[in-house]
């Protein structure tokens, strides 16, 4: 065999060597395989002691988790806002003692994707509902005011600050968008182990220089939260689609594919039309 020959195919064989392990060098997975980042913002309605009205506040924080199984999913959540309330004196309507705070908890948790365990792991699926349960801390700072029934109108009445553990649990809804973005709402219930989130767990009777009677309150306070998040996913995760799914998701991905072509001709063409 003629020496240009061999060069010739000891040349393919490296070339294809060195191509199979890029490839398996790509496939490898990594710790950023099924991460999603998600900026949440929203609304919390708190519930404590003393709250009669005016108990909705904001929320803004995000979410990172990592897709552990087709159905289950790690997450780290940090959130943070404001909180208030007002009490109301039930004799007379008036108003007689409010809150305001802001706070932040950081939470680790997991969700999990009960459609994906009853029907087999779909990626492209349109709504994908999930339940979640996450643990962590909450710092919170608090200050509390008489109202015009209280005793000294619009003064400090008590500052608390401090962390304590909390637990949360609720639902999501997540709407798939294309291969990196999806949509999701969540709406969860979170109970600190504390009582003073709102700056206090007693009432008094009586006046300042007369206190007839100090009332305790019901223990713990707790606050729900409704957002609104958009979904990135960092980098694709290694699970795979049932192989029923398979043309559905094709076909799905060309739909989106071509919709994104047709989008930018019809820009490219308006910029041409522009320029005449």
């Amino acid at each position: 065999m003629p020496k240009s020959y061999r060069y010739l195919i000891l040349t393919l064989v490296v070339f294809a060597f060195v191509s199979q392990a890029n490839a398996q060098r790509r496939r490898r997975s990594t710790l950023w395989d099924g991460v999603r980042l998600t900026p949440r913002a929203g609304i919390n309605m708190f519930y404590g002691d003393l709250v009669d009205q005016s108990r909705t506040s904001y929320s803004l924080g995000g979410v990172i988790d990592k897709e552990l199984m087709p159905s289950l999913s790690a997450r780290i959540q940090l959130m943070g806002g404001n909180m208030k309330g007002e009490q109301v004196y039930n004799e007379t309507g008036q108003l007689y003692s409010y809150f305001e705070n802001y706070y932040a908890d950081f939470m680790v948790g997991v969700s999990f994707k009960p459609l994906d365990l009853a029907l087999g792991y779909f990626k492209q699926r349109s709504f994908n509902p999930y339940l979640l349960g996450q643990f962590g801390l909450m710092y919170y700072n608090t200050d509390t005011y008489y109202g015009e029934a209280g005793f000294d109108p619009n003064t400090l009445r008590h500052n608390v600050s401090e962390f304590t553990p909390a637990v949360s649990g609720g639902i999501g809804l997540s709407y798939w968008i294309n291969s990196i973005m999806s949509i999701n709402a969540e709406y969860t219930a979170t109970l600190p182990f504390s009582d003073m989130v709102d700056g206090h767990k007693e009432w008094y009777s009586g006046t300042p220089g007369n206190i007839t009677a100090v009332h305790q309150t019901d223990a713990s306070d707790f606050y729900y939260t409704a957002t609104l998040g958009v979904s990135f996913l960092l980098n694709d995760s290694k699970w795979k689609n049932e192989p029923k799914y398979n043309r559905k998701a094709y076909l799905k991905t060309r739909r989106q594919m071509n919709s994104s072509s047709r989008k930018n001709l019809k820009s490219i063409n308006k910029k041409r039309r522009r320029r005449r």
